[in-house]
């Protein structure tokens, strides 16, 4: 667990973020006291955070107790690379609803990049988050779906209460320099598709270590940078940002395993201050 100390340094407030990702290694899953423990890691940082299955390890059940004893709230999502997957998360939120409090769910995301990986089609997802949304309606809960910038047909768009934006623009290439311009211009981009509906971005991050992609450079002062310009972007726009990620994720491997906002072991990177925005 990250130190109280440590924690002052990084931020100012609680709401440093709109929101971070929680991501479970799903050969290590975690209980419910792990999570309450990274949570309240988070806390000095944001009262939010986005988790990606319902069934997998049980953590929506175990994320919906932890954030609701540490007050905090939640954005839920549902991990639909295939059919069957869908029926088991199906599943699971009937459960959930049947048996839990989801009055501190912000959010239920339907797939995490599944026409970018092309694990469906639009009409299919389309479909998938109409069957969410009537499970849903009576308890209040909106439902989005969240993909890159470049893969919001309209057929999805018309079932979405809102829209969950992902772009990296490590992952592009760019120089640190042009990074949260090119972030910005995504934004504008999922905005002129989403046929007025609210937007937020879902995941942008930049790793700390790993190697460069293109003229993309992995470092502590680049990802502190990228931190600092896109919060400063968003708090001028007034974008919900939910950032990419809480911790680093050893299990991931190679520069992937380095985007997290905390080290693995919960503590402060040396190099990163984080400011609620400019």
């Amino acid at each position: 667990m990250a130190s109280m100390t440590g924690g002052q340094q990084m931020g100012r407030g609680s709401q440093t973020f709109y929101g971070i990702n929680y991501g479970v290694n799903e050969n290590s899953c975690p209980t419910v006291d792990s999570m309450k423990n990274d949570f309240n890691v988070l806390k000095p940082y944001t009262n939010r955070v986005r988790t990606f299955a319902l069934s997998v390890c049980n953590q929506a059940s175990l994320a919906l107790a932890a954030t609701q004893a540490l007050g905090m709230r939640i954005y839920l999502g549902m991990w639909i690379d295939r059919p069957d997957t869908f029926d088991n998360e199906m599943n699971a939120l009937k459960n959930i609803l049947a048996n839990n409090d989801v009055s501190n769910v912000d959010g239920l995301i339907v797939g995490s990049e599944v026409l970018y990986r092309g694990d469906t089609d639009p009409q299919s997802l389309a479909n998938y988050i109409k069957q969410v949304k009537e499970l849903v309606a009576p308890h209040g809960i909106k439902v989005a779906t969240a993909d890159v910038y470049y893969k919001f047909p309209e057929v999805v768009v018309k079932e979405l209460d809102f829209l969950m934006m992902n772009a990296f623009p490590y992952w592009e290439g760019v120089t640190i320099d042009n990074a949260a311009d090119t972030l910005m211009s995504h934004y504008d981009q999922v905005v002129g598709a989403s046929l007025g509906k609210p937007v937020k971005i879902s995941e942008t991050g930049w790793p700390s270590a790993g190697g460069n992609f293109q003229s993309s450079v992995a470092s502590v002062e680049n990802e502190n940078k990228y931190l600092h310009d896109v919060l400063c972007r968003v708090k001028q726009r007034n974008i919900d940002l939910l950032y990419f990620s809480a911790f680093d994720e050893p299990y991931r491997g190679g520069v992937e395993a380095h985007f997290g906002v905390l080290g693995s072991d919960r503590n402060t990177k040396p190099g990163i201050t984080i400011e609620a925005g400019c």
